[in-house]
């Protein structure tokens, strides 16, 4: 072990994400790889965090009910920190699809359980993992502003004709817009929003067998919210993905130049990648190189857009996050559960430090 300066251990002891160091202050003997130290300085400077959610089937950590409860986990370090904890409930629970506030102090999730199968949208504190606010029904919260989420809820659920559609709820008022009216047949199945890029929708069309990411124009959206809007029909979307291309669980960069997506054919893993908007090309991450027969799934940016996370495992069973360098084409995995628990709906964001003055936040 290597010994760090007493002025260093005050310091390096503010810094939990980076390297989780034993109350002695000593260094570990393994440091994080190559790429995770060529990433660190940026990581440093800017710090963030990768929120999923995670379960697992095989009773690890006392995993019962296998409960999904929602993580976070260190880019630097790969570190993992619990938000929430339902391992002593006696239902089980699914808290799921976690996404940072703007300000990095909360999460959007929806949740429900056996006893209440209804998912729900909620705000819980990162720091502590309560609830600091219920909204409405639905699922798979985006942020659109600091009071505004965009979710996902079923249109004539329970009958032949159900689909899901876009919708925004505000949070001071929980009054709900409807955004997307695309019809029977038509299913909104993931969202990215981007203030100059605008909506991006996953589209599933089963009986035309396609998959594929549409854009809706800020402006668009600004319109449907508006108190004499209407939602937006099928009309209304541009494709941005070719029909032969299966996409869904868009994420933009923070340039709105590319879209991070899933991508998969037909009996065959999924792969992650990216799909450039400007020259309509799709750039696909290596897959695995040892074990073919894993799948790749949830990709997002990262805040500086050099990186991308993203999960592979074997379906739902397991999975581990991955992060791949674009320049330098340099991939590392982050997190080691031992292949004992699935995660997923990843979500990876600039998020504060409560130490730091607020000048530097």
């Amino acid at each position: 072990m290597i010994r760090l300066p007493a002025v260093l251990q005050r310091v390096y002891g503010r810094l939990p994400d980076l390297w989780p160091l034993p109350a002695t202050g000593a260094l570990p003997s393994k440091l994080p790889d190559l790429p995770a130290l060529l990433d660190m300085p940026g990581l440093v400077a800017r710090p963030s965090a990768i929120a999923f959610f995670g379960y697992s089937i095989t009773g690890y950590e006392g995993e019962t009910t296998s409960q999904e409860d929602i993580f976070e986990v260190s880019p630097a370090s790969g570190a993992v920190r619990r938000i929430t904890d339902h391992r002593d409930l006696p239902v089980m629970r699914s808290d799921r699809d976690p996404a940072w506030s703007p300000d990095g102090s909360r999460l959007a999730i929806h949740a429900a359980s056996t006893s209440d199968p209804t998912a729900t949208l909620y705000l819980i504190s990162r720091s502590a993992g309560v609830v600091v606010q219920a909204l409405v029904d639905g699922h798979s919260p985006c942020w659109l502003n600091s009071n505004t989420l965009l979710f996902l809820d079923t249109v004539a659920a329970g009958t032949d004709e159900a689909h899901d559609e876009a919708f925004c709820v505000s949070r001071s008022t929980l009054a709900v817009t409807r955004l997307t009216d695309l019809g029977v047949g038509v299913d909104v199945t993931g969202l990215s929003w981007h203030p100059s890029g605008g909506l991006a929708l996953a589209v599933s069309e089963p009986a035309a067998d396609r998959s594929g990411i549409a854009v809706v124009p800020a402006a668009a959206i600004g319109a449907a919210r508006a108190p004499s809007g209407t939602p937006i029909a099928r009309s209304g979307l541009t494709m941005v993905t070719p029909p032969g291309l299966h996409a869904a669980a868009p994420d933009w960069s923070p340039d709105a130049a590319r879209l991070a997506l899933t991508t998969w054919q037909a009996g065959q893993p999924s792969r992650v990648g990216h799909w450039s908007v400007p020259s309509a090309t799709l750039t696909t991450l290596p897959g695995p190189a040892v074990e073919p027969e894993l799948s790749d799934h949830g990709a997002v940016f990262s805040p500086d857009g050099a990186s991308i996370a993203f999960a592979r495992g074997l379906e739902d069973a397991w999975s581990e996050i991955w992060i791949y360098r674009l320049r330098g084409r340099r991939m590392r995995q982050l997190t080691d559960d031992s292949r004992q628990r699935f995660k997923g709906g990843l979500d990876w964001a600039t998020v504060r430090r409560p130490w730091l003055p607020t000048v530097f936040r």
